[in-house]
């Protein structure tokens, strides 16, 4: 019956696997794009009623940065150490987060990476542009890591995503 379940859990873990957004992609990006986005997961978090942080960096300068009053002050380096994931991988932090579990690998150990810099949760998602490559890196923390993926999807959905 165990072994059941964890296969059982193992597929749906697979099925979501697949179905995540691993970047975004943008024809351009500008500060005021970098603005809205933020507003947008922003707005919709309230709509919810949920408590999060969100921030929109360009390369190294940080576009749009909210932290919910009802978060604690740590909030910022779980954003730093989503986006350096993103950053660094070129692909969401939940992406990568799976790819670890799934090759049973860790940031330390495979990657090299001191893991006080870098955390492999979701909630940080890279913004290409076309012809261009990375430009930018949406991250949102405050939540469980995959809602914290989630809510980015769903802001940018109709706007920013198909």
């Amino acid at each position: 019956m165990k072994a059941q379940n964890e296969a059982s859990k193992n597929i749906e873990m697979s099925e979501k696997k697949e179905t995540i957004h691993r970047k975004i992609e943008l024809k351009k990006f500008d500060n005021r794009i970098g603005l809205e986005i933020g507003l947008l997961i922003v707005n919709l978090a309230k709509e919810r009623n949920q408590n999060v942080a969100v921030q929109v960096e360009r390369l190294n300068h940080i576009i749009f940065l909210y932290v919910d009053d009802n978060l604690p002050a740590d909030k910022h380096n779980w954003i730093r150490r989503k986006s350096n994931v993103a950053k660094h991988f070129e692909e969401s932090s939940l992406g990568v987060k799976y790819d670890l579990e799934n090759g049973n690998m860790t940031l330390a150990e495979t990657f090299a990476l001191d893991e006080k810099e870098y955390l492999a949760k979701g909630g940080a998602i890279p913004i290409f542009v076309e012809h261009a490559g990375v430009i930018a890196v949406v991250t949102v923390s405050g939540l469980r890591d995959v809602e914290d993926h989630q809510i980015i999807i769903d802001a940018l959905k109709g706007k920013y995503i198909e």
